[in-house]
């Protein structure tokens, strides 16, 4: 029978358990605990109070527990038995073996753990899983978040989806999902290779708190000073929201990449509902997400939306465009300075061309991203000159800009290029709620 101790173990297995053989081993990453890691202290009693507690009474074996790389290893000691343990994962039809998040599916468990032990199972899974760092989306400090972090190399989305859908169920509204998926990772950039990012599930601490909490200590401690600041509300629930026009996405070199399931290879997506919604989510709001779709001419960018490199790999790309789709027309280019350039009537309709000027001309990069504020990058340089690469006689032609001093170069195209909306029409099928590439 899973009892109170039993239901918490069972949960860090699922949130950062392996398995193998007879042996296992659970990380608990403090480095994403919150706003005192180096508390270690406060982490060690924890473990040695309650986590290897459990064990003992639960399990009747004993457990140790390493420090290493940022994360606290637990290992049984010796060679126990652990049969009884992979029993009680396998009657709520949670794997035995191997990285259990990799596999893991909550159907069972949420029919049969009740009460407590629900939330003592859902503790076990916070702790090992959610973080408290002040990196995430909308973290100020009167919009604290909660943040469950699960490793893209999972591609385990059916998971993502059955724990957000299973905490909305019981009372947590959820503030944003970032599935691990080149349309949110990589929205402009078709190229960029740095995109597997993981998955985010969102909340405001105060939503978090109304319902559920973190078994250890050192969590607990922080998540409640951090609610001390929440001033933001909550958003309404997700199946009664109203979704903002979403920015529009490329359609990546990875969309048919190994690193997604077979299910989501080769599809499209315009915002983290989109992604709920076609998983079969129950609580997303189904009617935003299929106006979307019906219009969904003007959310793709079958060109690159905004492509950022070196001089010589953009150049190559814009070859490799012009040839492909411009055969018959010249390479023209001129020099201009970003005054010039910006002030030119239709150089909006380039979405992210501000985007890709800033990158050019930012002194410092982070990755491929400009440092600082992009209007101020923008107005102290206006007189720099970039030399534009287009094609003769085309209406919103692709842009290559290029500046030589500093070895950058990007390609930016426009939505409503004539080009950009053939390639739609040709390559994109809708089924449903799916937008699918030919």
């Amino acid at each position: 029978m899973i009892n109170h101790n039993k239901a918490y173990i069972l949960g860090l297995f699922v949130g950062n358990g392996t398995i193998s053989k007879d042996t296992f081993i659970i990380k608990l990453p403090f480095k994403k605990w919150g706003m005192q890691p180096e508390l270690m202290n406060k982490i060690a009693t924890d473990i040695l109070t309650k986590i290897c507690n459990k064990f003992q009474v639960s399990y009747s074996f004993a457990v140790s527990y390493e420090i290493g790389n940022s994360e606290w290893t637990i290992k049984p000691i010796s060679n126990p038995n652990i049969s009884e343990l992979k029993k009680d994962l396998a009657d709520l039809g949670l794997p035995t073996t191997g990285f259990l998040l990799n596999s893991s599916n909550l159907e069972v468990a949420k029919e049969k753990l009740q009460g407590i032990q629900l939330e003592i199972f859902l503790s076990g899974i916070f702790d090992t899983r959610a973080s408290l760092t002040k990196s995430h989306r909308r973290f100020t400090d009167d919009a604290p978040i909660v943040s469950l972090e699960i490793p893209g190399s999972t591609k385990n989305f059916d998971f993502v989806i059955a724990i957000c859908s299973w905490l909305t169920q019981l009372g947590t509204t959820t503030d944003q999902i970032l599935f691990n998926h080149p349309c949110q990772h990589s929205a402009s950039d078709p190229t960029y290779k740095g995109w597997k990012k993981g998955f985010k599930i969102r909340f405001l601490v105060n939503s978090f708190l109304a319902q559920h909490s973190f078994a250890l200590q050192a969590k607990a401690i922080d998540v409640e000073q951090l609610k001390l600041a929440q001033i933001k509300n909550e958003q309404i629930p997700c199946i009664e929201r109203k979704l903002r026009k979403p920015s529009p996405v490329s359609i990546h070199q990875d969309i048919n990449s190994n690193s997604l399931p077979q299910n989501l290879r080769n599809k499209l997506f315009f915002h983290y509902h989109h992604y709920c919604a076609v998983l079969g989510c129950p609580f997303a709001p189904l009617k935003e997400i299929e106006k979307l779709v019906v219009d969904y001419k003007n959310y793709i960018f079958a060109l690159p939306r905004l492509e950022k490199g070196t001089n010589t790999e953009i150049k190559q790309s814009f070859q490799n465009l012009a040839q492909t789709h411009f055969s018959d027309k010249k390479i023209l280019s001129r020099i201009q300075t970003v005054q010039e350039l910006l002030s030119e009537r239709e150089i909006k309709k380039y979405l992210d061309l501000e985007q890709g000027v800033a990158f050019l001309l930012s002194d410092t990069l982070n990755g491929k991203r400009h440092i600082g504020s992009k209007e101020i990058i923008l107005q102290s340089n206006m007189n720099t000159s970039l030399k534009i690469w287009f094609v003769s006689e085309t209406h919103l032609s692709p842009l290559l800009i290029e500046n030589k001093a500093n070895n950058r170069s990007v390609l930016v195209s426009a939505l409503k290029s004539e080009i950009n909306q053939k390639l739609i029409d040709k390559h994109i099928k809708i089924k449903g709620l799916e937008v699918i590439i030919k």
